[in-house]
């Protein structure tokens, strides 16, 4: 079961990467770069969130918290960052991408907060 992701606070911006398995080689005859899609694919996010208030810099904090450094994952929509795109992706899940973030709610409410979120599949 994941963690809902705060909606009191909207992030400021939101890149999504799709990240697909692959194995990439020399061939050992020509030498030439050969690329092998193994088929997986999962999505990486970077969210960048917007400068807080004293409350919701709390509460972002507790949600920091709860996710216990990448062992519990978060349910993110992704379809609003990701307009154009012929299937929307929805709602998916991601764990942290650190285990060590670092937080300073002072620092939150004057600049804002960035994260790294890997797709847990």
């Amino acid at each position: 079961m994941a963690t809902a992701f705060p909606t009191s606070v909207y992030p400021k911006k939101v890149s999504v990467r799709p990240h697909w398995s692959a194995a990439q080689f020399d061939n050992p005859i020509d030498l030439s770069t050969e690329l092998q899609l193994l088929g997986g694919f999962r999505f990486e996010i970077d969210i960048i969130m917007q400068p807080m208030g004293v409350v919701d810099a709390a509460d972002f904090g507790a949600f920091l918290q709860s996710l216990a450094g990448g062992s519990v994952a978060f349910s993110f929509n992704l379809t609003p960052w990701c307009p154009g795109w012929s299937a929307a992706p929805g709602v998916r899940n991601f764990i942290i991408g650190t285990s060590d973030v670092g937080w300073d709610a002072e620092l939150a409410r004057e600049f804002g907060f960035a994260f790294t979120g890997i797709e847990d599949i």
